[in-house]
Order: structure tokens, then C-alpha cells, then sequence
């Protein structure tokens, strides 16, 4: 299994959101306690006022819990659909790749921002190149529209068709608004995370 974090990177105002940097904090300690791999997907493309470049890594919040593991890695990407440098990173790093999509065990379990954006685009394409891989994208640890809580906007643009992406929406209160994420522990969200 590989946990995938796309684009959590303060240049990405929603990235920043303290409600999102809890919930993919909670997913990479519990990668990590499952022995997962850990990928943290950067896009390097982007450029600030004048052409500059903007700061391209990671929320530190998110890569020091993951600077004592082994198998975490940074992989950049120049476009939003970033399924290539993944595909290419795990042929690198696993031996994996398209037709041998098989030997990522338990798939890719994918969080980030934006869901309507470069997590969609990044799922499609994985979808797309590798179709046995099974794709679970975490709706409360990913960053739709409207941002400011936890949402299923954006879900709808994962369609790949693909009967592999399996998208965990975000639950609902009865008023129909997303409810804040709760606080598991840390043996839960592990037990959650292996069905």
C-alpha cells in the first residue's frame, strides 16, 4: 500500500487549512504504523509574481513525521495530473509499474489538494494507466471547493469509469453539511484503514 499526498504545499492556500493538515497528519502516522509507503507528490511548475519560483516542498508539519521512515519519498511533478511520476517512482522504488500493477499490495490510498484538481487528475491517470490497482481517495483528508470543511465537492471529477478508484465520501449531517472529521485513535484509524 502507498500513501499518496498530493500538493500539500503552502504555496496551495487550502493546503494550509488546519483542518486538512489534521486529517493527512492522521493518514501518514497511520501509513506509517501499517508500514506503508509514503509518497509526498510536489508540483514544481508553478511560479509566483515576476516568475520567481514559489517554495516547492511539503508542509514540514507533514514531512518530519515521516523524516525517521524509510520508505517515505518526495516525487515531483510538472503538470496536475501527476499519475506519471508516480507511475515512474514506483517502478523506481517498488519494480512496479504498468502491466505490473499487481505488486503494489493493497493499492494506492490517496489525500490532498485540490479533490477537483490535481487529486483528480492524478487518480484518473493512474486509473487510466494502471486499471488493477485498486485507488481509495479519502474524502475527509482532501480539499474540495468550497474548503472550509471537510466536503464531497470535486468527487464528481474522478471518472475514470474504472471500477478501481473508490472514493470515501465524507459523511453527512442531517442539514445536509459535511461533519467535521472526528478524532479516532490511533489504533483505530489503523484497524479502519486495513478493511
Amino acid at each position: 500500500m502507498i500513501l499518496l499526498v498530493v500538493d500539500m504545499q503552502p504555496k496551495f492556500k487550502a493546503s494550509g487549512r488546519g483542518w486538512l493538515l489534521r486529517a493527512v497528519a492522521r493518514e501518514v502516522r497511520a501509513a506509517k504504523s501499517a508500514g506503508w509507503g509514503i509518497m509526498f507528490l510536489e508540483y514544481t511548475r508553478c511560479r509566483g509574481v515576476g516568475g520567481v519560483p514559489l517554495g516547492q516542498a511539503t508542509h514540514r508539519r507533514l514531512t518530519d513525521l515521516a523524516a525517521d521512515y524509510d520508505d517515505a519519498v518526495v516525487v515531483h511533478k510538472d503538470r496536475d495530473d501527476g499519475s506519471a511520476a508516480v507511475l515512474h517512482a514506483a517502478e523506481r522504488w517498488y519494480g512496479t509499474g504498468p502491466g505490473n500493477d499487481r505488486h503494489i499490495d493493497g493499492g494506492i490510498r490517496v489525500v490532498g489538494v485540490n479533490t477537483e484538481a490535481c487529486v483528480a487528475d492524478t487518480v484518473n491517470g493512474l486509473s487510466s494507466a494502471m486499471p488493477c490497482l485498486e485507488i481509495t481517495v479519502v474524502g475527509d483528508a482532501c480539499n474540495g471547493h468550497g474548503g472550509t470543511a471537510p466536503s464531497n465537492d470535486g468527487h464528481d471529477r474522478i471518472t475514470t469509469g474504472g471500477r478501481n478508484v473508490r472514493v470515501l465520501a465524507v459523511p453527512r449531517r442531517k442539514e445536509g453539511r459535511a461533519a467535521a472529521p472526528k478524532r479516532r485513535s490511533r489504533k483505530l484509524v489503523g484497524a479502519q484503514i486495513r478493511t
